[in-house]
């Protein structure tokens, strides 16, 4: 698991990017500005469920989906932080350009 010394209690407390997000376009363009496009969620797994494979580790995943519908693919993770999740699932997000 990628929490590294934070404990699990206090990594969910950090949920600053919980919820459902839209992917954005890489910014290689030299104008306009990034299109958002898809959806994918950033949850926190408590360890007591499976992905299909077995039990997995505590901690924030990403998964892409949008909301009611079932997830496109394998959920990513874990993460300590939900930025960590936020920031491996939309690198382009404008959030993340400096």
């Amino acid at each position: 698991m990628r929490i590294g010394t934070v404990r699990p209690e206090e990594a969910k407390v950090y949920d600053s990017h919980a919820g459902y997000h839209r992917f954005h376009t890489d910014n290689a363009y030299e104008y306009g500005p990034q299109e958002p496009y898809g959806s994918f969620e950033v949850f926190w797994e408590d360890g007591t469920n499976d992905f299909g494979d077995g039990p997995v580790p505590g901690g924030w995943y990403w998964a892409a989906g949008f909301p009611g519908c079932l997830y496109d693919g394998e959920p990513s993770g874990p993460f300590a932080y939900s930025q960590q999740a936020h920031e491996d699932a939309d690198e382009w997000a404008p959030e993340y350009n400096a």
